[in-house]
């Protein structure tokens, strides 16, 4: 990276689908602070959440991992009622090379192993696969992280978790951070840029819909893909009658804006101000081919 002439680094974790990569708002704010390493963090409001917490040890900046705080440090809050330790940690950082260079050739055997308590897979003695259920095992792990410490100049950029966070870590089994809700959480996301940009959206029957999704009918909430019982959303003035189809709630509002028409939802404006939408919508690039999906084809493409 330096012989290429490489200063700036960004660094995030992969399971994160709302990530904006190399965000030049970030690295611009982190180069402004003349700051050798930069962490973007989201406000944490649940003490249990299993999300590290940035947060000063000893004069040095760190991430504190959830599994190594007490629940008694955890649950500490201010006088506003929010957690005293609420910078949490999205594995979203900035380095500069130089620093990162340094870290390298004088702080390598300064970094320490955090033990992480896994439920190990193995063989036992009789030749069965074992799929424990409890942990059995104990994993020595090193974080990028763990070189804020090293840092004299380091700044931290707190975001909307609603914009920039959400994380997979669970099959659809789960309650949270599966495939489910990380694609909702994108469909929401590109819906308020659309949103945001002047256009708009029509129920099934071509009603507009309210720009506040809270308002939106159950049917059509975008944080579902179940039927809600007794209430089928569609304005034919019989709402709140009857059930809703599986294929009632599929044209759900589902929005997917390529990376390559918008970065953050600047330039939609053209597109998309004061037309109105039904979903599923997707806006692609003509520079891109757009394969097979479980939805239908493609709003419109952009010329580019």
């Amino acid at each position: 990276m330096i012989s290429r002439g490489i200063k700036h680094i960004h660094v995030y974790c992969v399971d994160n689908i709302l990530i904006k990569m190399a965000d030049p708002v970030f690295i611009g704010f982190c180069i402004s602070k003349n700051a050798q390493c930069g962490n973007k963090c989201v406000e944490k409001t649940v003490p249990t959440e299993a999300v590290g917490v940035v947060c000063k040890v000893k004069g040095k900046y760190q991430v504190v991992e959830y599994s190594e705080i007490t629940l008694k440090t955890a649950q500490l809050r201010n006088a506003d009622g929010r957690l005293k330790y609420n910078a949490g940690n999205i594995c979203n950082h900035y380095f500069t090379i130089d620093f990162l260079t340094d870290v390298v050739r004088n702080h390598d055997d300064e970094l320490i192993h955090h033990i992480a308590r896994k439920k190990i897979p193995y063989i036992s003695s009789t030749g069965e696969y074992i799929k424990p259920t409890k942990p059995n095992g104990l994993k020595m792990e090193k974080f990028v992280f763990d070189v804020f410490r090293f840092a004299d100049r380091f700044c931290s950029w707190e975001v909307l978790r609603e914009d920039e966070f959400s994380a997979l870590k669970n099959a659809d089994t789960a309650a949270d951070c599966t495939p489910k809700t990380c694609r909702h959480a994108l469909y929401n996301l590109h819906y308020r840029y659309i949103l945001n940009a002047g256009g708009r959206f029509s129920d099934l029957a071509g009603s507009v819909l309210p720009e506040i999704p809270g308002n939106i009918s159950p049917a059509l909430d975008i944080t579902r893909e179940k039927p809600y019982p007794n209430g089928n959303g569609i304005s034919n003035g019989d709402e709140g009658s009857g059930s809703s189809s599986d294929e009632e709630v599929k044209k759900s509002i589902i929005v997917e804006i390529s990376p390559m028409v918008t970065y953050a939802g600047e330039g939609l404006a053209e597109l998309v101000k004061g037309n109105i939408y039904s979903s599923p919508l997707i806006i692609a690039s003509s520079k891109e081919s757009v394969g097979k999906s479980r939805i239908r084809k493609p709003s419109f493409i952009v010329d580019q």
